[in-house]
């Protein structure tokens, strides 16, 4: 079956058409499933485990002269969390490239603190976007789902300013996790992050 996937966490973009698997774009080893073990209270950047290296964040970019200007586009993201004890957790999606959370500016949008507490448990994240290069910004809402809570609702972006469609890439996204509580057995394990049209 046809993917509507337009671009993968390499960011490479489609064969001609948008016709490819989910998750094929990787041009390094595969990038999906990322799974991450996050023994620290900090906000983490989800890493590239295709890169190996402990700073090369999992990007999903936009190249430039795409078929998304002026379209709107849904930023998907999916997996499970694993933890063994009392914890929250928090989700955000940012447009940068850094593994410094400081770096990469301001949240596209976050689902607060939801109880993950002691299981495993499933997540989803759905952001609805739309850019141009007229105005140069990038708005949208998104809302997601973790450990059966809704979190949040439909919910406005940060809107980011500076966009355009030649810009090399257009967008970098990135995902951020955080455990309220340090534990080995913290575990993100990211299967879908891509960009449907």
């Amino acid at each position: 079956m046809a993917s509507t996937r337009l671009y993968g966490p390499s960011g490479q973009p489609a064969v001609p058409g948008g016709v490819v698997a989910a998750n094929t774009q990787a041009t390094n080893a595969a990038a999906l499933p990322a799974k991450q073990v996050i023994t620290t209270t900090s906000e983490t950047v989800i890493l590239n485990p295709g890169l190996n290296s402990a700073t090369a964040a999992l990007i999903l970019n936009v190249p430039p002269g795409g078929p998304l200007e002026q379209r709107q586009f849904l930023l998907k993201v999916s997996g499970y969390i694993t933890t063994t004890q009392i914890t929250n957790v928090t989700l955000k999606i940012y447009n940068g490239t850094s593994t410094t959370v400081g770096s990469d500016g301001t949240a596209l949008g976050s689902t607060g603190a939801i109880a993950a507490s002691s299981l495993s448990c499933p997540f989803w994240l759905e952001y609805k976007l739309i850019f141009d290069s007229v105005s140069g910004r990038l708005q949208g809402a998104y809302t997601g789902y973790v450990n059966n809570t809704v979190a949040p609702a439909l919910t406005t972006i940060a809107a980011l300013t500076g966009i355009s469609n030649v810009n090399n890439p257009v967008l970098n996204f990135l995902i951020s996790v955080t455990f309220s509580a340090a534990a080995t057995s913290n575990t993100i394990n990211v299967q879908e992050f891509a960009i449907e049209f």
